[in-house]
């Protein structure tokens, strides 16, 4: 059966048990929402997954790194699953959840 990468048709196959096992991402609010269960992956088949900003070398500059590391060092894993959350099950506009994560941890 193709899936979708941990989208919508994944989280239907599982949740309509027409497949007990997809990979999704650890972010993804859908495995809370759903009680679905993370499985350990103790035989590292699949890499790590960590946010990285990227941006070209021409465009870097103390002004746009400190803002980078700044935000980047506010980003664990229940952050991001957290805000996430907030867009993708409560329907809230991204840039409203994203302004309000920057107001509240004194970035703007």
């Amino acid at each position: 059966m193709p899936l979708d990468a941990g989208g919508p048709v994944t989280v239907a196959a599982l949740k309509s048990d027409e497949v007990q096992i997809a990979l999704m991402f650890s972010t993804d609010p859908s495995i809370e929402a759903n009680g679905f269960i993370p499985l350990l992956d103790d035989q590292h088949l699949q890499d790590a997954e960590n946010i990285t900003p990227v941006i070209r070398t021409e465009k870097l500059n103390d002004e746009v790194r400190r803002p980078l590391d700044a935000v980047s060092a506010r980003l664990s894993s229940d952050t991001v699953t957290e805000l996430v959350g907030k867009v993708v099950i409560e329907g809230q506009d991204a840039a409203a959840v994203a302004t309000a994560f920057l107001a509240a941890n004194g970035l703007l």
